[in-house]
């Protein structure tokens, strides 16, 4: 009889790791906690260092504890890959400006699915908290629907016009398939789940049935809007703006704008260079933060950063 094969590691079909960090991600994985043991580390929405927690049953109860931040877990893009824009583009050719607006909506996804599957574990059923985590996801599910539908009915046959290439954006939007079985089961599990049946072992599942598809999607994209070799700049830009207004035609201030600005990071950059993502006046987004955000404050709690974009982090155990 054959020896068994031994299975394979955790996470390991995740292409678009190097092979060394592949395998550090794999082992950080296989440590990783796979029940309730992460302490979510907040106060009101803010960043709280490890000097922060001072009291003394804290320090004993976590001599052994490590701090993580909630955005992390699947990777982030932190390059539009440049050195791959035609040679004759330059930096600030439009392809490569819109694979940077694309980047930062894609980390924008990445991080409130890792948010979500590190939060997962901790949320008990019955409990006010459960329904504010579903609420959470609901709007990350509702996000991506939007984000898809934009892309698949607009951005990409408008690209492909411009490019005077039918198919062009094709292997972008098949690559949709790879994960669309594990996304409709999560959005199913989303409408019809009540707080009292909340499960987060099967929640964290159901995210790693399609996430690391998605994720591979989400990485492959930019390389290859970085990668286009577009006629007319100008007009690409002008497809991106619209693109952008169907996009958010429907946001609502209470429910989305507020998820929007929790899910940033404002020290983070790609390729040297810091975000602005959301684009939009500095009043709006206090109001967001001040007003609006108070209706649904409960599901603000699970996202990676406060509202004015600095990260959270959780105490693993």
């Amino acid at each position: 009889m054959p020896p068994k094969s031994s299975p394979q590691p955790k996470y390991l079909h995740l292409l678009y790791l190097s092979e060394a960090d592949r395998q550090a991600y794999r082992l950080d994985m296989e440590h990783a906690p796979s029940s309730p043991s992460l302490r979510s580390v907040r106060s009101h929405g803010s960043f709280l260092s490890a000097s922060s927690r001072s009291t003394s049953g804290t320090s004993q109860a976590s001599s052994h504890a490590t701090l993580r931040f909630v955005d992390d877990h699947y990777p982030l893009i932190t390059t539009v890959h440049q050195n791959t824009v035609p040679a004759s583009g330059h930096k600030g050719h439009s392809a490569s400006w819109c694979a940077r607006q694309m980047a930062q909506i894609h980390n924008t996804i990445i991080r409130a699915l890792n948010a979500s599957w590190n939060h997962a574990v901790l949320v008990q059923p019955c409990t006010q908290e459960a329904s504010d985590f579903l609420h959470f996801n609901q709007r990350l599910m509702r996000t991506l629907n939007q984000h898809h539908h934009v892309e698949d009915n607009y951005l990409f046959p408008e690209i492909e016009k411009l490019l005077g290439r039918p198919g062009a954006m094709e292997e972008n939007m098949k690559g949709h398939e790879s994960f669309a079985e594990g996304l409709t089961l999560f959005e199913k599990y989303l409408s019809v789940t009540k707080p009292s049946e909340f499960c987060g072992l099967t929640f964290r599942h159901i995210i790693e049935s399609f996430a690391p598809s998605l994720i591979q999607h989400l990485h492959d994209e930019i390389t290859s809007l970085a990668n286009l070799d577009v006629p007319e700049p100008n007009a690409l830009k002008k497809i991106w703006r619209h693109a952008e207004r169907l996009a958010i035609k429907d946001a609502n201030l209470y429910r989305d704008l507020p998820w929007y600005l929790g899910c940033q990071d404002r020290t983070f950059t790609i390729d040297g260079i810091r975000g602005d993502f959301p684009a939009g006046p500095w009043i709006l987004e206090a109001l967001i933060r001040n007003w609006h955000s108070r209706k649904h404050a409960g599901a603000w709690r699970f996202c990676p950063s406060d509202l004015s974009g600095r990260r959270r982090q959780l105490l693993v155990v």
